[in-house]
C-alpha cells in the first residue's frame, strides 16, 4: 500500500507539471482543455483514494486486539485439525495406553519440573504423583520443554494431546500451541518467518499472522529435530550402524545445531519464551551439551511395561481365542533366551504394539511372532503385514499390492538426494514421472498455450506476415525454455467460494491502482523522450516509443500485481492440512482467476499509457495500428501468466507421464492413506506414519536407491 501511494503520488505531481506546461503553451480547444483537466483530476484522485483505503486499513495500534481475535480463530482451527490427527494416530479401536515419562538430567542452563508425569490413556492411571502432560508443562519453572523418546515411543501422540489440552485451558491473550515440523526448515530463514508461514497455512491472513507472531501469541511445538540431518558415516561415506542395525546419529549435525542456535536466541527474554521441542533420545543425547536447548526442562518417555501390554491386549481381545492363546504363551516367551529379546524390544514401544494390534486384529495368528528369532525379523514381519491388514480392515477400492507399490514409490522419491526427506507434498511428486520428461512436456505445453493466446493477432490481421508468425514462434520458444527451468512451486488453490472473496478484493485494491499509476508514469516519461529524440533527428526511434511504452507498462503492471500479493491473497486459502484441501480443479480455477486479473491489469496499463501518449504532438499514434499495440500488450501479459502460473498445467502433464507408478487421483489416495493410518500430517504436509515404515518401503522397492 505504501509503494502504491508513492507511485501514484509521484504520477500526480508529474501529471500536474505536464498539464501546467501544456496549458501555458495555449492552442487547445475546449475539448483538449477538459481532457487535460480530467487527466489531472484523475491522477490527483488516485493517491487520495488510496490514502482513504489506507486510513480504513487496520492500523498498528489495533494490531494487538486484532491479533488476539485472530489467535482465537487460530486456536479453533488447530484444535479441530489435531483432533482428526489424534484419531488417525490412535487407530480404529481408539484405546490409548497410559504413557509415563521421567525428567531428564538437568542441563547447563536448566529449568525445573516434577520428577514424573503421564499421558493418561484408557487404562488405569499411573498414580496421583504423575501429573498429566498439560499440568506438568504448566508446573515447570520455565515455559520451555524438551520431549525425547525412543523411535515409536509416542512423541507425536504426546504432542498432539498436549496441544489439544493447552488449547482447552487457554485464556484470551495466551499463546496458541501450533505444531511445526523442522525437517525441511531452511535455517537461513528466520524462525519467526517459519512460524508466520505456518500460521498462514491455518487460514490466517499474512498481516494478522505477522501480528500474532510479533505479539508472541504462538507457542511453537517443534518436531523433527532428529530428521534435519543424515546419520553418521565413516570416512568412505558408508553409514555407521549400531547394534540394532539403525544408522547412528551424527553429533556434528549442522542443520540441527543451527536450529538449536536459533531457538536459543529466539525471543527478547529467552528464558521466558514458551517453546516445546521434540527429538529422539539418541539423537538429542549425541548433540553437544553446550548446544542443546537452554532454559528448558527435559522429559524422556518411558517404555511400556509388561503389565501394561498384558492388560491392554486383554481388554481389546478378551473374547478372541487367537489372542488368548498368544497372551497365555507370552509370559514364557517374554523371558525366553532366544526369542524374548525381540519381543521385549518391540512390544514395549507403542508404535510396534500398534502394528501388532492392527496386523492381527481380524486375521492371522499373533503367535507367529514367537517364531521370529531376531528383533529385525519380527519388525519386518509386522511391517510386511501392515498394508494388507489396513486394506482388509474396511471397504476400499484399492488393492494391497498396489498400495504398497505406490507408497514405496513415494518413499523412494523422498529418499533420493543428500538428505532423506519426510514431508510428502502432492505438488512436489511430479519428478516421479521423470524429471526431464515432465519438464520438457510441460515446456512444450506452455509454448503451445502461449501461441494459442496470441492466435487472434494473425487471424485479425488483413495479411499476416511471415515475420509476425516467426516472432510469435520465437517468443513461444523463449517461454518454453523458461518454463523448462522452473522447479514447480506450490500452486495457488482457489475454491469456488473464494473467487468472490476478501482475498480477491484485496488483490484488486493493492494491485490494480499501482498498475494504473505505473502505466501513467510510463506514458508521461514517453512524452519528453519523444520530444528529445525528435529534436535530434531520431524519428525512426520516435515511431517505436508507443510500442516500447505499452510493453513496459504491461510488464510493470503484471509484475506489480504479482508482487502485491497473489501468494498472500490466496495463500490463506489452505487449512492446516493443505494436502487434504488441494483439489486440482481448485488449482485450475486459481490459474484462471489469476490470469483474468493479470489480463485486466494489462488492459488497464495499455489503455492508460495510450491515453497519456495521446496528448503528445510529437507521437503520431494514428500511424500505429491499434492491433499492433494490442498484440504487444497481449504478448507481454501472456508470457508473464504462462511462465509464472502453471500448477494445473504441470499436474496434467505429470498425470499423462505416469506409467502406473502412482494412481491417477493422487490426492484421494493420500487422503485415504491418512484416514486409515498409513500416513500422518505435520505442518501442512503428509508424512509416513513412522520413519521406520518409510525406510522399509524404500528398501523393498524395485527402484532401489530412490527416484531423483
Amino acid at each position: 500500500m505504501g509503494l502504491a501511494l508513492l507511485i501514484s503520488g509521484l504520477s500526480a505531481l508529474i501529471m500536474c507539471g505536464w498539464a501546467i506546461v501544456q496549458l501555458s503553451r495555449g492552442g487547445q480547444d475546449a475539448g483538449d482543455t477538459s481532457s487535460i483537466m480530467a487527466m489531472v483530476l484523475g491522477a490527483v484522485g488516485l493517491p487520495v483514494a488510496l490514502a482513504g483505503v489506507k486510513a480504513a486499513w487496520p492500523q498498528p495500534d489495533d494490531a494487538l486486539e486484532l491479533a488476539e481475535k485472530a489467535a482465537g480463530t487460530l486456536a479453533g482451527r488447530v484444535s479441530k485439525a489435531e483432533g482428526l490427527q489424534l484419531r488417525a494416530l490412535v487407530g480404529a479401536d481408539q484405546e490409548r495406553l497410559t504413557l509415563t515419562f521421567t525428567r531428564r538430567p538437568y542441563g547447563r542452563i536448566r529449568g525445573e519440573g516434577p520428577e514424573h508425569g503421564q499421558l493418561e490413556g484408557n487404562g488405569p492411571s499411573a498414580g496421583p504423583d504423575y501429573p498429566d502432560i498439560a499440568t506438568y508443562y504448566q508446573s515447570c519453572t520455565k515455559p520451555r520443554l524438551v520431549i525425547t523418546g525412543a523411535p515409536g515411543a509416542g512423541k507425536t501422540v504426546l504432542s498432539v494431546v498436549l496441544v489439544r489440552e493447552l488449547i482447552k485451558q487457554r485464556k484470551p491473550g495466551e499463546p496458541v500451541p501450533v505444531r511445526v515440523p523442522l525437517a525441511e526448515w531452511d535455517t537461513k530463514v528466520p524462525f519467526e518467518k517459519l512460524l508466520i508461514n505456518h500460521v498462514i497455512k491455518a487460514g490466517i491472513s499474512e498481516e494478522r499472522a505477522i501480528w500474532i507472531v510479533e505479539h508472541q501469541l504462538v507457542l511453537p511445538v517443534l518436531d523433527g529435530l532428529d530428521e534435519m540431518d543424515p546419520g553418521r558415516t565413516d570416512e568412505d561415506g558408508n553409514p555407521v550402524r549400531g547394534p540394532d542395525g539403525q544408522q547412528l546419529p551424527d553429533p556434528r549435525a549442522p542443520r540441527a545445531l543451527a536450529a538449536l542456535k536459533a531457538l536459543n536466541e529466539y525471543g527478547s527474554v529467552v528464558a521466558e519464551q514458551p517453546l516445546i521441542l521434540m527429538c529422539r533420545t539418541d539423537h538429542y543425547n549425541s548433540l553437544p551439551v553446550a548446544e542443546r536447548l537452554r532454559h528448558a526442562v527435559g522429559i524422556d518417555i518411558d517404555p511400556i511395561s509388561y503389565a501394561q501390554i498384558q492388560a491392554h491386549l486383554t481388554v481389546l481381545f478378551e473374547d478372541d481365542p487367537r489372542w488368548r492363546a498368544f497372551l497365555d504363551a507370552l509370559p514364557a516367551r517374554w523371558s525366553h533366551p532366544q526369542y524374548g529379546a525381540g519381543l521385549r524390544e518391540t512390544l514395549t514401544t507403542p508404535w510396534w504394539l500398534f502394528l501388532a494390534k492392527t496386523v492381527y486384529n481380524r486375521n492371522g495368528d499373533p503367535s507367529e511372532l514367537f517364531t521370529c528369532a531376531t528383533t529385525q525379523a519380527l519388525r519386518d514381519r509386522l511391517l510386511a503385514l501392515f498394508i494388507p491388514a489396513v486394506v482388509d480392515s474396511g471397504a476400499t477400492r484399492y488393492d494391497a499390492e498396489k498400495v504398497r507399490r505406490w507408497l514405496s514409490t513415494i518413499a523412494c522419491h523422498l529418499q533420493g538426494g543428500p538428505v532423506e526427506r519426510v514431508d510428502i507434498h502432492q505438488h512436489q511428486l511430479w519428478p516421479i514421472a521423470g524429471v526431464n520428461q515432465v519438464r520438457y512436456l510441460d515446456a512444450a505445453a506452455a509454448g503451445l498455450l502461449f501461441a494459442l493466446l496470441l492466435l487472434p493477432v494473425p487471424l485479425l490481421a488483413e495479411s499476416p506476415s511471415p515475420e509476425l508468425i516467426g516472432l510469435i514462434g520465437l517468443f513461444a520458444a523463449l517461454v518454453a525454455w523458461e518454463v523448462a527451468r522452473q522447479a514447480g512451486d506450490f500452486p495457488p488453490c482457489v475454491p469456488w467460494g473464494r473467487v468472490f472473496s476478501e482475498a480477491t478484493l484485496s488483490l484488486l485494491i493493492t494491485g490494480l491502482p499501482p498498475a494504473f499509476a505505473l502505466a501513467a508514469l510510463a506514458g508521461l516519461v514517453s512524452l519528453p523522450a519523444a520530444w528529445l529524440f525528435s529534436g535530434i533527428g531520431w524519428d525512426w526511434f520516435v515511431t517505436l516509443i508507443p510500442t516500447v511504452t505499452v510493453l513496459c507498462s504491461v510488464r510493470m503492471g503484471t509484475m506489480v500485481l504479482n508482487g502485491s500479493g497473489i501468494g498472500q491473497a490466496f495463500g490463506s486459502m489452505y487449512p492446516t492440512d493443505v494436502n487434504t484441501a488441494v483439489r486440482w480443479r481448485y488449482v485450475f480455477r486459481g490459474d484462471l482467476l489469476i490470469g483474468c486479473l493479470m489480463f485486466i491489469a494489462a488492459g488497464i496499463s495499455t489503455m492508460t499509457a495510450w491515453w497519456v501518449m495521446s496528448f503528445s504532438n510529437t507521437l503520431m499514434l494514428t500511424s500505429v495500428p491499434g492491433l499492433d499495440i494490442a498484440a504487444v500488450g497481449l504478448l507481454a501479459v501472456s508470457a508473464r501468466w504462462v511462465m509464472m502460473f502453471g500448477g494445473g498445467r504441470r499436474h496434467l502433464v505429470f498425470l499423462l507421464c505416469l506409467q502406473g507408478q502412482l494412481p491417477r487421483r493422487i490426492g484421494r489416495f493420500l487422503k485415504w492413506s491418512h484416514q486409515v493410518g498409513l500416513l500422518r500430517t505435520s505442518g501442512g504436509a503428509y508424512q509416513f506414519r513412522h520413519r521406520e515404515f518409510q525406510q522399509w518401503l524404500a528398501a523393498g522397492s524395485p527402484a532401489g536407491g530412490g527416484i531423483t
